[in-house]
């Protein structure tokens, strides 16, 4: 399959206006722009600790993450609408940001790992922090046991990955956030 790129770079303004074409409504677009902002903040601070995250790609896949959020399988249905527009790097990363796993090392960071982290992270468009997100999301879950398992699982090793990038930056995400506003 031949996939054409798109050498289009994806601005912020490019990203919004896509949100507003796909008809993605105002609450998750704010949502959206959450998560950018907070991945961004991220992978700048990890950038000043020597790292060389493409902080366009974070800030892009962040924002249309949740493009098609009001479809089934959001996260398909938007990978495959930027696919077909020739953003392969951005299609790949919101493909798999809703059942992402994170690396055994906070070292092996990628972009993939920092947008879906912004998303742990965010609710509604504030930042609540790990607990709180998992909280809520537990409590969507219903009372599922088997769900509820799984969000436990990935909340200890998500958090784990959390601390160690807490470790590299030499502080908080939260107070990185805090220092934002």
């Amino acid at each position: 399959m031949n996939i054409m790129t798109n050498i289009d770079a994806l601005t912020r303004q490019k990203c919004l206006d896509l949100l507003k074409s796909h008809g993605t409504p105002p609450h998750v677009v704010a949502h959206c722009i959450a998560v950018a902002d907070i991945a961004k903040l991220i992978a700048l601070s990890l950038n000043n600790k020597g790292y060389h995250f493409d902080i366009r790609l974070v800030e892009a896949s962040g924002l249309l993450h949740d493009m098609a959020r009001t479809d089934e399988k959001h996260w398909e249905v938007a990978a495959d609408c930027l696919l077909s527009m020739g953003y392969q790097k951005e299609a790949d990363i919101i493909r798999v940001h809703m059942h992402h796993h994170f690396p055994e090392s906070a070292a092996l960071s990628t972009e993939t790992d920092l947008v879906c982290l912004g998303d742990r992270l965010v609710m509604e468009n504030q930042y609540v922090g790990l607990k709180r997100r998992m909280d809520y999301i537990m409590k969507k879950a219903g009372g599922n046991p088997e769900v509820i398992e799984r969000i436990e699982n990935n909340k200890v090793l998500v958090g784990r990955y959390i601390s160690e990038l807490e470790s590299i930056l030499g502080t908080t995400i939260e107070i990185l956030v805090r220092e934002q506003e």
